[in-house]
């Protein structure tokens, strides 16, 4: 039985595709921090990512989760590229980016607003006014 074990475990390559990238995010992704006195600003740069890869949740009321998913394209052949040069292309090794940002007592995580342009996710977080405790997102 030891030897049928090991040899199930010798194999090179898995026998199926897994269902989320392990690949680490792009080199050029960054995350970038305003804050004013009635938001928090996120600028997110995701260059390779889809919309719907993008998932935003938070978690005890202080903490955003960030994760972005992206797969190879399965067609890498020339017809597959992206036809808009202005897009980002889904054409590489896939990745996967994951964050969580706590931030201070005064952020409303239920007033969270996010857009992304095929670039860049613009993450807006309100602040409560008048709150003590406030402090800068850590991340």
């Amino acid at each position: 039985m030891a030897s049928r074990t090991a040899s199930l475990h010798s194999s090179t390559t898995p026998p199926y595709a897994p269902f989320l990238s392990h690949m680490p995010p792009p080199a050029d992704s960054w995350i970038e921090v305003e804050t004013t006195p009635l938001e928090y600003r996120l600028n997110i740069r995701l260059p390779g990512f889809k919309r719907d890869g993008i998932t935003l949740s938070t978690k005890r009321r202080r903490i955003l989760h960030i994760v972005a998913d992206s797969w190879p394209d399965p067609d890498p052949s020339p017809r597959s590229s992206n036809p808009n040069p202005g897009e980002s292309s889904t054409s590489h090794s896939g990745g996967h980016f994951e964050r969580r940002i706590s931030f201070g007592y005064d952020a409303d995580l239920v007033g969270v607003r996010a857009e992304f342009d095929g670039e860049i996710l613009k993450i807006v977080v309100p602040r409560r006014q008048g709150l003590s405790g406030a402090m800068a997102p850590f991340l």
